[in-house]
C-alpha cells in the first residue's frame, strides 16, 4: 500500500492579509488598515493543510529560504500532520515567498514576492517519495518557474507509477497562459480551473449578444 494518500510539490508560504485598506492607494501617503492576519497561504500550502485536516496522509516537497517566514510556514504544516521531511531550506539572498493580500469588502488585490517559490526545480524532487502515494496534486502552475518546463515529464512519470493527478493552475501573472500547459493536461485526471482560467487556457472569449434593451450581455454556455 502507498505510504501517502496525497503528495504535493509546490509553494510553501504565508499570506499577510490586510483588511479595510482604501480602494485608492495615493502615492507617498501613510495608509491605515483596519485589521491583519498572517496565515498559511498559497494554493499548494492550503491544499496540503486542508487535506491533512480532513484526515489524509500528506507528503509535501517545497523550497523555502533560511528565514523566519519559511520556518513558521513549515512548522504550521507539520503541526497539522503534513510530512515536511523533504522540504528544502536554502540559504542566500532569495527568501521564502509571501503574498500580501489587500482585502476589500467584495474584491482584493494580491501582490506576491515569489522568492524560493519559482526556484523549485525538477532536481529538487524525490520522485520515489512523490510516487509513494495514491494521488499527486500540483497548484500554481504559472508561479512554478523553475519546475514548469518539466511538469509534463513529472506527470508522465507519476502516472506511470499508478497515481492519479490533479492540477489547479491558478492565475498567470504574465497573462500568457502557455508554458506547456496543454502538454501537461494529457496526464491530468482532475482539472480545477475557475471559469476565467478555463477560458484563458482555451483561448476563448465569452460570447456576447445585444439584449432587447440595447445592452450588451455575456452569453452563458
Amino acid at each position: 500500500m502507498p505510504h501517502f494518500d496525497v503528495t504535493l510539490a509546490g509553494e510553501l508560504q504565508l499570506d499577510l492579509i490586510l483588511y479595510g485598506v482604501p480602494e485608492e492607494l495615493p502615492r507617498e501617503r501613510e495608509l491605515v488598515a483596519d485589521g491583519m492576519m498572517l496565515t498559511l497561504g498559497g494554493s499548494s500550502t492550503n491544499a496540503a493543510h486542508n487535506l491533512a485536516a480532513l484526515g489524509c496522509s500528506v507528503g509535501f516537497i517545497a523550497r523555502i529560504g533560511d528565514d523566519p517566514l519559511g520556518r513558521i510556514a513549515m512548522q504550521r504544516l507539520a503541526n497539522i500532520g503534513v510530512d515536511v521531511s523533504r522540504v528544502k531550506s536554502v540559504s542566500g539572498a532569495t527568501k521564502t515567498g509571501i503574498t500580501v493580500v489587500l482585502q476589500r469588502e467584495n474584491w482584493r488585490n494580491m501582490v506576491s514576492y515569489l522568492g524560493t517559490i519559482c526556484e523549485l526545480t525538477f532536481e529538487d524532487l524525490d520522485l520515489d517519495y512523490l510516487a509513494d502515494s495514491r494521488h499527486f496534486h500540483l497548484s500554481s502552475f504559472y508561479l512554478q518557474g523553475g519546475l514548469q518546463p518539466r511538469v509534463p515529464e513529472l506527470f508522465r512519470r507519476l502516472k506511470s507509477a499508478g497515481l492519479t493527478i490533479s492540477l489547479d493552475t491558478n492565475d498567470d501573472p504574465l497573462d500568457c497562459w502557455q508554458g506547456g500547459i496543454l502538454d501537461a493536461l494529457q496526464f491530468v485526471d482532475v482539472f480545477l480551473p475557475n471559469e476565467r482560467e478555463a477560458r484563458k487556457i482555451a483561448g476563448t472569449r465569452p460570447k456576447t449578444y445585444i439584449n432587447r434593451s440595447g445592452g450588451c450581455c455575456e452569453a452563458r454556455s
